[in-house]
């Protein structure tokens, strides 16, 4: 609560160093942004799987996030974003339930979520620059997203974008950690008192890429990018590449996201790494979403089938890595409500970890009433995509998921999901062991200004 209170002074702060100056100009040069949300959360059975367990996993919890922006505009083409955020949960550091590894887990603190500057129409009409930490968002969110619905994810380093007619060009560099330099804790330091390591085993690492959207016909998209992460403490340089064709509409007809995507070079160098070997990378990863639009009156129904998979690792070929390695993207409601699992080699933390990549399936109904109401439904079936031949097979469980969400005015809105989980032998061991339902029900505030 004293973090909270904190973040709500510093807020008040922010407002008013910025009116002064805002009150005596004709135009305002400071736009204040924000977000409140609040979120009941109750998990049970996520550890054992044993509704008579000892001991007892079930619990309820408030994670929370704030946020206070200033949106500033100085000339015609320049403009700044500084946003600070405090995300935790109530009453507790961390998040307890042990879901996707740690993942999930909500940092607790005041923090500089994003800082940076933008330039438009520098060097052409059709250029901007954004240099600082700022949120990277692309596509449908599988390999860039800004994880909104947990603490948030931002990304150090700049962004250069070219609008040209109906293509969009994103080029950024971003470094997501430096490790080389060891003894500056915040701010700056004179020379005299910086470490700089040799980079050995430094765990620096660096992103780039680029990202094109062609949108080459009315709600229809068509994407390709190609992004490479190196990281200078195993050796590894990788590249991800990909294609996206999406087609969305509110009117009655046909809805659809498709993605591919391929990784290739070294996940893993002898170099640094140790192992004596070159561990080449070779995941692969598919997201399927096809439907139906039904629109009535002021109503919208929408039914849908989708196909999630991500490759794993093979036991037998310790040379090269077919675990799709994700890098940043959004994983809420990737694979459900629940998110129980996620795209990526390492499929889940439920049971204490489960490795060989997924496959899910679903179907679902999602409908939207007179702008103010939603509510859906969908079953998932999910499976590893690679078991290596363990005893326990490859079938995950299934899981239901029902949500209710209601736009209380613009900027507010309220929502209440059920998620349960049927965990299958691939998670439970088999051999009897407790498969008992996994249960996650949370309910959530949010204002945003």
């Amino acid at each position: 609560m004293k973090k909270l209170m904190y973040v709500a002074l510093l807020a008040i702060g922010v407002v008013i160093l910025m009116a002064p100056p805002a009150m005596a100009q004709e135009e305002k040069p400071f736009t204040i942004h924000g977000e409140v949300r609040f979120r009941g959360e109750y998990d049970n059975n996520t550890s054992d799987f044993d509704d008579n367990g000892n001991p007892d996993d079930g619990g309820l919890f408030w994670p929370y996030r704030v946020r206070i922006a200033a949106e500033g505009k100085f000339t015609k083409n320049v403009s700044t974003w500084i946003e600070f955020q405090n995300a935790g949960v109530a009453g507790v550091g961390v998040l307890g339930p042990q879901r996707l590894g740690g993942i999930a887990a909500i940092g607790d603190g005041v923090e500089l979520y994003q800082g940076n500057m933008t330039f438009d129409q520098l060097w052409s009409k059709n250029f901007s620059l954004r240099i600082g930490r700022q949120e990277i968002v692309a596509g449908n969110e599988l390999l860039l997203g800004d994880l909104d619905f947990y603490a948030g994810m931002s990304h150090d380093g700049g962004v250069g974008t070219w609008k040209v007619k109906k293509v969009n060009l994103m080029l950024w560099y971003t470094r997501p950690f430096e490790g080389q330099v060891t003894s500056i804790i915040a701010g700056s330091q004179p020379p005299d008192q910086i470490a700089i390591a040799d980079g050995f085993g430094s765990n620096t690492q660096h992103f780039m890429g680029g990202y094109a959207t062609w949108t080459w016909k009315k709600n229809q998209t068509f994407d390709v990018y190609l992004m490479n992460l190196a990281n200078r403490s195993n050796g590894a340089n990788f590249q991800t590449i990909g294609a996206r064709y999406a087609h969305d509409t509110t009117a009655t007809g046909f809805f659809w996201d498709v993605e591919l995507v391929g990784q290739f070079g070294q996940e893993e160098s002898e170099a640094l790494g140790g192992a004596g070997v070159d561990v080449d990378a070779s995941g692969k990863a598919i997201e399927g979403w096809f439907g139906y639009s039904i629109k009535s009156g002021k109503n919208v129904h929408r039914f849908s089938g989708r196909l999630e998979q991500a490759s794993g690792d093979k036991a037998s070929t310790g040379s090269k890595n077919e675990g799709f390695i994700p890098l940043f993207g959004d994983f809420h409601n990737r694979l459900g409500h629940g998110d129980w699992f996620q795209m990526a080699d390492n499929t889940t933390g439920l049971n204490g970890g489960v490795s060989g990549g997924i496959q899910g399936l679903s179907a679902s109904y999602t409908g939207y009433y007179r702008d103010r109401h939603e509510f859906g439904v969908a079953f998932w079936q999910y499976k590893l995509e690679e078991d290596n031949g363990a005893a326990s097979g490859d079938k995950l469980g299934t899981a239901t998921d029902v949500w209710y969400g209601f736009n209380y005015s613009r900027n507010v809105n309220f929502n209440i999901s059920l998620s349960q989980l049927s965990p299958d032998d691939a998670l439970t061991g088999g051999g009897g062991a407790p498969n008992d339902n996994v249960t996650r029900l949370y309910g959530q505030a949010r204002l945003r200004f």
